[in-house]
């Protein structure tokens, strides 16, 4: 079973709150040598027999890719070679006649190779994939801090006692904490009837002051 937990992307929701998206918590590159090891059991080929075969896929390709080419490798995905601009040259101008104007074959060179995965082997994933929420290893750095939430509290206070408003970042600073548990702490702190904080503004314009 795999494990995942939330990571923060960037922005904060309409509520104030910042938007994240889930990610698995622990990825390990599973090496070459195990992973054919693994096929070796599944068919009667031989690992050194299943080794050359990738061996011979992965010398052919090139020969494919540097034509231009897409290849599709049924069950896995399709390999797309792009292009790029060396030492980001200007973009290519042409002529009426379509030659280009300023940059010849010299200027241009291969980026990368994408790859776009196969939709039976995307769908047979998300089926075999299950998922249990890490809520300690998601919240271990969040609460890596050496203040206690009323310590927090009072360094908050003493703050706003010298400046006219506290924002998530702020508090971040003042409290050692991550972005989510940050702001979801003064949301904490500026709710109820004995609450010392009051929020005001709304969204990435949420701030902080003395109630």
């Amino acid at each position: 079973m795999a494990k995942y937990i939330y990571q923060e992307i960037g922005g904060i929701t309409k509520n104030g709150e910042p938007i994240v998206k889930p990610r698995f918590a622990n990825l390990r590159q599973v090496s070459s040598d195990e992973f054919l090891a693994e096929v070796a059991h599944r068919c009667p080929m031989s690992k050194g027999t299943l080794q050359a075969a990738v061996a011979n896929i992965v010398e052919a390709l090139p020969e494919y890719l540097a034509q231009g080419k897409s290849v599709r490798i049924e069950g896995l995905g399709l390999l797309t070679p792009t292009l790029t601009m060396k030492d980001a040259a200007d973009v290519v101008e042409t002529d009426e006649s379509g030659h280009d104007v300023q940059h010849n074959a010299k200027h241009v060179t291969l980026d990368t190779i994408r790859m776009t995965p196969d939709k039976h082997l995307v769908s047979t994933t998300r089926m075999k994939c299950k998922l249990t929420h890490d809520r300690y290893l998601g919240n271990r750095k969040a609460m890596d801090t050496p203040y206690s939430r009323e310590e927090r509290l009072e360094r908050a206070i003493a703050y706003l006692q010298e400046h006219s408003m506290l924002t998530v970042s702020g508090y971040m600073e003042l409290s050692g904490l991550r972005h989510t548990m940050a702001a979801k702490e003064l949301r904490e702190l500026s709710s109820g009837e004995e609450a010392r904080l009051k929020a005001e503004g709304r969204g990435s314009h949420r701030f902080y002051t003395l109630k």
